[in-house]
């Protein structure tokens, strides 16, 4: 069925150029105006200046509030599979990695995260692993989603390794009351309901020059994961809640300020996570992994036009608190046994546990279970950014210049503690097995520029460069000791890890005509590296070193047939030396660590169509390949090869090879004033593994997959009202399966069949 699933869709997705090619060549010849069905120029600020999508020469996807709304996206989850090698991996909103280009791996995060002006990043946690935790701000009232695939260190700076992702809020307009309001119900299969309402009021407080724009929403979304060990159904719903208050104050004709302050509370009952040996949708894990997150967001970007260059001043500061929780009753079930834990147990030194005293040693292990892991973190950062941009010598050269400042710090607590075997919560006061805390402190400046060179009003050369230095100091300290996972106490200790270099961007671009546009580039990206805070970690692992790809690619963007048709490749080949991977600490099971090993090559391509036939007909296809491998041994002098160790060779973890999508977009008349709305989407993602090496006890294939969503509804002047599935067929669609010691085949699954109704008004 899967290869079935992926022959039909990379079929229809070639066809659709052919296909356009024929419509459109035969309503060229027809009397309709070519405008009545062209598609519309969708502008971008992906340069930190406004270009049009076509003319940007770069590999970037635009996903419109238009296209956000007909496919139900509400957060990153729903829209990444319309988006070509956009990948996203986790079981809950604020718990994911992103992925573009097959850029991943553990540590800081490879793909920026940017709301407007803001970069955000999650906090690093126990394992240095700030990349696995994502967050995502509810979409509604969102202009749109802009995507930039490859390197973007020289405007962007570190994490935008694979490439760059950024949500454009709409902004308070000065000069008229807007409003809109959004309700939605649903039903999922064999799981709950969920529900959501939403609203916008734009104000102009004085024409023209100060607006405001208030956004509220909530959402709670149903659980469909029944915990079969506590007797529980649907442990896995989710609420979030939150909203938006921004300004727009124009004091003089040539200066604009925009503020911003965002919130939102999410609350996840439970793991996302089922066992394939318990069932479908079935939980064998002893606790419920309650987590949640408060976000707090604010900025201000004032924009000054010098007539000569335009000046941009932003600020940023965000506080962000989690609570991460899982399962730790395994931990305790694979130590229960064990001789050193004995040892540990009672002391000893150099001896052995006698039999009796491991059986001491057991009955205690066994009545500290079940067992979770308790991990509240804390994020405070602040950003600032000046730049300018303009033009001289008659537009003949474009300039952009800055400079960048950011301070993270970040704080996590870990403690083992008992769990109620009834409910599966952890135990209030906590009745600790063993705790201890970490904190990051980050500094990191940053000077960029870039120029581009119209040598001929076709031929445009542009280069880059970012100079970085940053600065972090890890520390922490055992406070409560574990002798189950090796965890003695240990006394307050830190370590430092700084860098600086040179990140570089150049590109060449020639226009053909208006129509059409080939282009080439080289760029670099980088991230930050560390230092890992394990007790009695061997002291060559305790620091690890940033990591640095470069990225070669050629593309072309094209219109055809009165820009009824847009056709946009790009192809690319990545060398990636120096990863940061997680790997197994050298003093027990239960630690991981970030450390440098091995390189990887990427190749693969993009390609992106949009066609419109004919007047209320939109058709699109989107197709991402990515071949991801080792091309070194992921070894270092301190690391020992184990059965995980990826070789040359080996596969990238959680890439597909090829992914894709379609859409079909149909509006007609009705009656004067009232349109019927068909749409239908279609995502295919190829099959991945769990593990670099096959051969590795707990390696994991995990099968392609397609999902099937669509929409119907009428819409009137100003109002909507829209029936919709999403996984029409009911796929089970793994994202991920993992296995470890007592946790195997654990699945993170696509949501069951949700159907549901959705109703807006605006005003």
């Amino acid at each position: 069925m899967n290869r079935i699933a992926l022959r039909t869709l990379r079929r229809a997705a070639l066809a659709t150029s052919a296909f356009a090619a024929l419509v459109a060549v035969d309503a060229h010849a027809q009397t309709a105006e070519p405008s009545t069905v062209a598609i519309d120029e969708v502008i971008v600020t992906a340069l930190k200046r406004s270009t049009s999508l076509q003319a940007t020469p770069l590999s970037i996807s635009a996903v419109g509030e238009t296209t956000l709304s007909r496919i139900g996206a509400t957060g990153i989850n729903d829209y990444f599979r319309q988006v070509p090698n956009l990948s996203l991996d986790g079981g809950t909103p604020s718990n994911r990695r992103i992925t573009l280009r097959g850029v991943r791996s553990a540590g800081e995060a490879t793909t920026g995260l940017y709301y407007d002006e803001t970069p955000l990043t999650g906090p690093t946690g126990t394992t240095q692993d700030a990349g696995s935790t994502t967050p995502d701000v509810n979409l509604f009232d969102v202009e749109r989603v802009e995507v930039l695939r490859g390197p973007q260190g020289t405007l962007y700076g570190s994490g935008s390794m694979g490439g760059t992702l950024r949500v454009i809020f709409n902004k308070a307009d000065t000069n008229r009351y807007a409003g809109a309001v959004e309700a939605q119900a649903t039903t999922t299969k064999g799981g709950d309901g969920g529900f959501y309402g939403k609203g916008m009021v734009n104000v102009p407080l004085v024409e023209d020059k100060l607006g405001a724009r208030l956004v509220l929403y909530r959402e709670e979304r149903g659980g469909y994961v029944d915990s079969v060990p506590l007797k529980q159904d649907n442990i896995n719903g989710s609420t979030a809640s939150g909203g938006r208050l921004m300004l727009t104050f124009t004091p003089v004709e040539d200066l604009k300020i925009h503020a911003t302050a965002a919130f939102q509370n999410e609350a996840v009952d439970g793991q996302a996570s089922w066992a394939a040996a318990a069932g479908r949708y079935k939980s064998d894990r002893r606790t419920v992994a309650q987590s949640n997150s408060k976000l707090a967001l604010y900025n201000v970007t004032g924009e000054w036009d010098l007539h000569f260059a335009t000046l941009t001043a932003t600020s940023s500061y965000y506080k962000w608190k989690m609570l991460r929780n899982s399962d730790w009753t395994n931990n305790i079930a694979n130590n229960r046994t064990s001789a050193a834990a004995c040892g540990r147990y009672f002391g000893l030194s150099g001896t052995s546990c006698s039999s009796a005293q491991l059986g001491q040693y057991t009955a205690w292990a066994d009545s500290r279970g079940p067992a979770v892991s308790w991990q509240p973190m804390s994020l405070e950062t602040w950003t600032h950014e000046v730049r300018m941009s303009g033009s001289l010598f008659e537009d003949k050269l474009d300039w952009t210049g800055g400079v960048y400042y950011e301070t993270r710090k970040d704080h996590v607590d870990s403690i083992q503690t008992r769990a109620d075997a009834t409910t599966g919560m952890a135990i209030q006061p906590f009745d600790a097995l063993g705790a201890r805390f970490i904190d990051n402190d980050v500094k990191q400046t940053a000077f960029f520029g870039e120029l581009a060179y119209h040598v001929t009003d076709a031929l445009t050369v542009t280069g880059g460069a970012r100079r970085f230095d940053y600065d972090k100091t890890v520390s922490g300290a055992v406070t409560i000791g574990n002798v189950i996972s090796n965890s003695p106490i240990t006394a307050f200790s830190q370590v430092d890890a700084s860098a600086k270099g040179w990140v570089n961007r150049v590109n060449v671009s020639y226009e053909v005509s208006k129509s059409l546009m080939f282009y080439a580039q080289a760029s670099k990206g980088f991230r930050p590296g560390g230092a890992n805070n394990i007790p009695g970690l061997t002291s060559g692992l305790v620091a690890f070193q940033p990591d640095s790809l470069w990225n070669y690619e050629g593309g072309i963007k094209s219109d055809w047939f009165d820009r009824r048709l847009t056709v946009n490749l790009s192809a690319y080949q990545i060398d990636w030396n120096n990863i940061q991977v997680q790997a197994q600490a050298n003093v027990g099971a239960n630690f991981f660590i970030i450390t440098n090993a091995g390189a990887a090559r990427i190749r693969g391509f993009e390609l992106e169509t949009t066609l419109r036939p004919m007047t209320g007909l939109t058709l699109s296809s989107a197709i991402g390949v990515s071949d991801a491998k080792l091309t070194e041994d992921m070894t270092n002098s301190s690391v020992t090869v184990s059965g995980s160790t990826g070789l040359a060779g080996d596969r990238l973890p959680f890439v597909p090879k090829f992914s894709g999508s379609l859409n079909a977009d149909y509006v007609w008349p009705i009656s004067d004033g009232l349109s019927g709305l068909i749409h239908l989407d279609a995502s295919y993602t190829g099959g991945t593994a769990s593990q670099f090496r096959p051969s590795f006890v707990y390696y994991e294939k995990v099968p392609s997959y397609t999902v099937v969503g669509a929409r119907v509804g009428v819409e009137g002047d100003g109002w909507g009202a829209y029936a919709f599935a999403q996984n029409l067929t009911n796929s089970v669609g793994p994202v991920s399966i993992t296995s470890a010691a007592g946790a195997l085949d654990q699945v993170v699954s696509l949501t069951p069949r949700t159907v549901g109704v959705t109703v807006r008004r605006t005003f």
